[in-house]
């Protein structure tokens, strides 16, 4: 599935799901709709705290879109302390992704929030 402004949230947590939860938490359509609104100062703020070897075409999609809905967590869901969505994100990382990319992506979010 490739990302463009059209994509339906319950589309995309059915693809990412495989179908298996019938349900689409409300929660997960704020997050996809939030990341997508402000996608541009998201990536920025990624960009701006990555290595000079890296950019966001080079990161796998599964992490980057880790990182985005970590980022948008941080800076505009108030109600998630930002230690909340960082763990939330390693959480995510170990599960979809693999030990180098959990260490990356703490790193990027460590660099974030100094």
């Amino acid at each position: 599935m490739d990302s463009n402004e059209n994509v339906d949230p319950e589309a995309f947590f059915d693809y990412l799901t495989e179908g298996k939860i019938e349900a689409v938490p409300g929660y997960y359509i704020e997050l996809v709709n939030g990341v997508r609104n402000h996608e541009s100062e998201i990536n920025q703020k990624i960009q701006d705290n990555l290595d000079n070897k890296w950019s966001l075409k080079r990161l796998n999609k599964s992490d980057l879109v880790i990182l985005q809905m970590a980022v948008y967590e941080i800076d505009f869901v108030d109600q998630v302390p930002a230690k909340v969505a960082i763990n939330e994100a390693l959480e995510m990382t170990k599960k979809y992704s693999d030990n180098k990319s959990t260490n990356f992506i703490n790193a990027v979010l460590d660099k974030i929030m100094k």
